[in-house]
């Protein structure tokens, strides 16, 4: 049998070529081109956007506006009274204007208002040692007036000696000379020797003479002496009552001064500056030691202080991006605001430090702060621009770690491949 033949005729088998249903097509709708087409668009495009696009790491954290110069703190001397309170919230002062007026007045059931009853009696010992002063310094001119008059009394007494004793010696010459000459005349028998021996009486007496004012007149030497002493020491004398008296008026200027000061005491402003806040109200009684209000320096501008936990430190460092959110202008209607990291402590804060700034409990994790510089100092809110305020609260986003996205969905990877190299 040839190799073409077969089993059955040809009739045979284009009959059963032929269906009754006809032939079998597989169709291919129109809508799974278009969607197989669209998902390759969508993981073209997401693949594109893991390679191209960067995602932003960010740290939440919180924060205050503080000046930059510091905010400074007014606070009570002493124990008190407020009497008159002269500051406003928003008041620009000048250094020493007054702020506050502080009443430390005390009382007692049996004198009444004691410290004005020791300020009269503080007042009249001053007019009395002013008085006693005055009388020290007529005392002295008039001291001084009598010396000098003594002492010109006794140099004329001097003169007179003098003058006496010139005559005494001249006297005493006389006497001699005589004698010389009637004493020749006993011999001869001319005069008794009862004359001679009267003649040296009398120049023994006009000796005596001369003695007794040479000694009057070193006398009398002695007592000017005595008064030009008392006349040069007189000036320190009366210098050191005067001193004396001047002390104790100082001292009584000074207890004066200080009941004075406790009565009511005015607190200045001790730069140039804003009134920040106000705590006090008249009438308010304050302890030593408390704060009053707060002054913002003149020129200083706000900054954001915050506290960031020691886990995002890392990569927060001078110049780092920061999203401000204020709390008294939320950023759903007002927006987000800009800053720029300007500074950041290099330890870490104690949990007192923490307290002082939060005013509330620290937590366990250490803290760091950082100053943020604002790119602006006020916002825009409904058309009308508000200054921004010391102590405002406010959140803030710092913009950290800027990656690749594509980096961010394998650092998985990266880390164990890290790992890796360090454990060889």
């Amino acid at each position: 049998m040839a190799s073409s033949e077969t089993l059955f005729r040809e009739g045979v088998a284009q009959a059963r070529r032929v269906s009754l249903k006809g032939s079998v097509r597989l169709a291919s709708p129109v809508s799974h081109a278009a969607w197989t087409l669209a998902s390759l668009l969508v993981g073209g495009t997401i693949i594109g956007w893991l390679l191209a696009g960067h995602y932003t790491r960010r740290e939440h954290v919180t924060g205050t506006l503080v000046p930059q110069a510091g905010l400074i703190d007014v606070y009570a001397r002493a124990a008190g009274q407020v009497t008159h309170v002269a500051a406003r919230e928003g008041m620009t002062v000048k250094a020493g204007d007054p702020l506050i007026v502080l009443s430390g007045e005390r009382s007692s059931e049996a004198l009444g208002d004691t410290s004005a009853q020791i300020s009269t009696l503080l007042q009249g010992q001053r007019e009395r040692l002013q008085i006693d002063i005055k009388d020290a310094q007529h005392l002295s001119d008039e001291q001084a007036a009598g010396f000098r008059n003594q002492q010109r009394l006794l140099q004329d007494q001097v003169a007179q000696i003098d003058a006496q004793l010139a005559i005494q010696h001249r006297q005493v010459s006389s006497q001699l000379a005589l004698l010389e000459k009637i004493r020749p005349l006993l011999v001869k028998g001319y005069i008794s020797s009862l004359q001679v021996q009267q003649q040296e009486s009398q120049e023994l007496d006009a000796e005596a003479q001369v003695k007794a004012l040479t000694r009057q007149r070193y006398e009398t030497s002695l007592q000017i002496d005595s008064v030009i002493h008392q006349l040069a020491q007189l000036p320190l004398t009366s210098e050191a009552k005067l001193n004396e008296l001047h002390r104790q008026m100082a001292q009584g200027d000074q207890s004066l001064a200080q009941n004075e000061a406790e009565r009511s005491v005015v607190l200045r402003a001790p730069y140039d500056g804003t009134v920040s806040s106000v705590l006090i109200k008249p009438g308010q009684a304050v302890s030593a030691g408390q704060a009053l209000l707060s002054l913002v320096p003149r020129g200083s501008a706000l900054q954001a202080q915050l506290l960031v936990p020691s886990r995002a430190i890392g990569f927060v460092h001078d110049g780092t991006d920061v999203a401000l959110h204020y709390q008294a202008f939320p950023y759903q209607k007002f927006g987000v605001h800009h800053g720029r990291v300007t500074g950041v402590s290099r330890s870490a804060l104690t949990p007192a430090e923490v307290t002082t700034l939060l005013g509330q409990q620290a937590t366990n994790e250490p803290m760091y702060r950082v100053q943020v510089a604002l790119s602006a100092q006020s916002i825009d809110a409904y058309g009308k621009g508000e200054a921004l305020k010391p102590g405002m609260a406010l959140d803030a986003d710092l913009l950290l770690d800027r990656r690749r996205l594509i980096e961010w969905v394998f650092e998985p990877l990266y880390g164990m491949r890290r790992r890796a190299e360090g454990t060889r």
